[in-house]
């Protein structure tokens, strides 16, 4: 099992971890910094298929931030290898709604660990904003047995590589 290297415990430790991704003006338009980007995202071919949850394309692979991706591709490995990737596929488990996204934090004018490329959302309509989660047990063990914290509360489809 791949662990995450660390976890950190709020906006400054994520920043002085992560670096800092850009900003967002006050009209909301992201303004990523390409240093950064350069330096800490880049796409990674997973070693399984995943569904987008908005439009059903057929992915093999995303954008994320470098010192998740170990972990994270071991976590998806661990889902599919619970029950096999039909069967996530016949249960719609395999529905993935993304990590990297330059935005606001919900509700906030902090940046969404999202925009840090640290946070992802798996099968949203298990565990949507605002809602009791559904997502099974093995998913949620998959992302917390490797350091990512749930948002099982309020907001189940979301794990993120922070506190």
């Amino acid at each position: 099992m791949i662990r995450l290297v660390h976890v950190p415990n709020g906006y400054q430790e994520i920043v002085e971890y992560y670096g800092n991704p850009g900003s967002i003006d006050d009209d909301g338009n992201a303004h990523v910094d390409s240093k950064w980007y350069k330096d800490n995202i880049a796409y990674f071919d997973i070693g399984m298929s995943l569904s987008r949850s908005w439009d059903q394309l057929l992915i093999h692979g995303f954008i994320m931030h470098k010192k998740i991706a170990p972990a994270l591709i071991d976590a998806l490995h661990a889902i599919r290898d619970y029950g096999g990737q039909r069967f996530l596929e016949i249960y719609k488990l395999d529905q993935w709604g993304g990590v990297f996204n330059p935005r606001w934090k919900r509700g906030s004018k902090e940046l969404s660990t999202h925009f840090f490329g640290i946070a992802l959302d798996h099968c949203p309509l298990l565990g949507p904003l605002g809602e009791r989660s559904r997502m099974p047990f093995f998913i949620v063990d998959a992302f917390t047995e490797r350091g990512f914290i749930n948002l099982w509360k309020n907001d189940g489809m979301h794990n993120q590589a922070c506190r």
